[in-house]
């Protein structure tokens, strides 16, 4: 699934993943920020315990804070959500995080 967040900068930012069909827990779960897809490293990440927080079975929150979207220019990031069950691997999100300016930075 493809999603689009607007964030201001220096903003905390959450956004909650619910499966419908999860009848276990996740293992891993992890999230990658970058300015584009063929960069070599992350700017941002989260994982379980690390940003990535469980809710109940099959719902999890991914919480920004405000320092990490103070560290992101104003411009336009690419991120992917994925998680594996045994070997195989999911990437149920996907998109853009646009990070806005704002007048009190």
């Amino acid at each position: 699934m493809l999603r689009i967040f607007n964030v201001k900068r220096g903003d905390q930012f959450s956004f909650t993943v619910t499966f419908t069909n999860l009848q276990e827990d996740l293992t891993t779960f992890v999230l990658g920020i970058k300015e584009d897809y063929e960069d070599a490293e992350m700017l941002l990440t989260k994982s379980l315990g690390n940003g990535i927080t469980k809710i109940q079975t099959g719902k999890y929150r991914v919480d920004f804070t405000p320092a990490e979207t103070g560290q992101l220019e104003p411009d336009q990031y690419v991120y992917d959500l994925r998680f594996t069950i045994g070997s195989t691997v999911y990437t149920p999100l996907s998109g853009y995080i646009n990070i806005e300016e704002t007048v009190f930075m």
